[in-house]
């Protein structure tokens, strides 16, 4: 399956990152069509990565935000302006393969596929590799393949989950409860360097906005209640016993935005297929 596909990163000052890593992603995307387009979205970076884009790579498409308005919106502005059918979602943390594309694209012959995702050698040094795809439970929005009319009649990424993190997963598993799948292609190749942006930041921040969306995760996606209790508790006494006690007041945030996590739930139900349960179960027998 020879589909071109838009290639979509956001970015924010991550000159450095690009410098490394796009490149190889510019070579990969000309390898496989003449047709692809590549989209940065730069969320108001000031370090002159917009500038190290247009002078290089003249016929990549750079939409301009204002501000950082985050992970998710950004991705969300590519996606609504790319032309392709398939889009494959980047972080400027990763270099891929030369022939990344293609084993991704075949899977999307079946009308049930969402997202494929790419395997990250990084990740992998010490984990057996499979040998054939499998189903996973979200495709990570670093190095991976979407169906564009599904993700958009998903809503996007949501943005109860900004600034970034966790909208990957939240998409993946609202896609399983369509009854959509999810798959790991270990013959499209990637490196990932890993959390290259969050890393700069606070690290009480960036645990504080992982705890939280978690938490946003379980009771916004879940059907099966105690799961929720569960998953819910879990966290908060692994947080407890890690003393990151400073994680504890999100659930203030999480209380005031109770009607928006209600209403992203409520709006997902009337389109459930498949249950937690049986969504284990499929992903058990991989």
């Amino acid at each position: 399956m020879n589909l071109p596909v838009s290639i979509v990163i956001p970015n924010w000052n991550g000159r450095e990152l690009l410098e490394r890593n796009f490149p190889s992603v510019y070579e990969a995307s000309r390898c496989h069509s003449e047709e692809n387009e590549i989209i940065i979205v730069d969320n108001g970076s000031f370090d002159g990565s917009v500038e190290f884009i247009e002078k290089n790579f003249k016929d990549v498409k750079v939409i301009k935000l204002n501000k950082n308005k985050g992970f998710g919106f950004a991705c969300n502005c590519g996606v609504e302006e790319s032309r392709n059918e398939i889009f494959i979602l980047l972080n400027n943390d990763v270099k891929v393969d030369k022939y990344f594309i293609s084993p991704l694209l075949k899977h999307f012959e079946r009308k049930d596929t969402f997202s494929v995702s790419a395997i990250d050698l990084n990740e992998y040094k010490n984990k057996k590799i499979p040998d054939k795809p499998v189903y996973i439970l979200y495709s990570p929005g670093g190095y991976s393949a979407y169906d564009k009319n599904k993700f958009l009649s998903l809503g996007g990424f949501h943005h109860l989950y900004f600034p970034f993190y966790g909208e990957d997963r939240d998409i993946g598993y609202r896609a399983w409860k369509r009854g959509w799948k999810n798959i790991l292609e270990p013959q499209s190749i990637v490196y990932h360097e890993g959390e290259s942006t969050s890393k700069r930041l606070d690290k009480r921040y960036v645990e504080k906005i992982k705890f939280r969306n978690r938490i946003i995760f379980c009771l916004s996606c879940f059907d099966d209640k105690m799961l929720i209790f569960s998953s819910v508790i879990r966290r908060t006494i692994h947080a407890f016993f890690s003393f990151k006690w400073y994680v504890f007041p999100v659930f203030f945030w999480i209380f005031r935005e109770r009607e928006e996590i209600i209403k992203k739930r409520e709006n997902d139900r009337i389109f459930w297929k498949y249950k937690d349960k049986e969504i284990k179960r499929l992903l058990r027998r991989v």
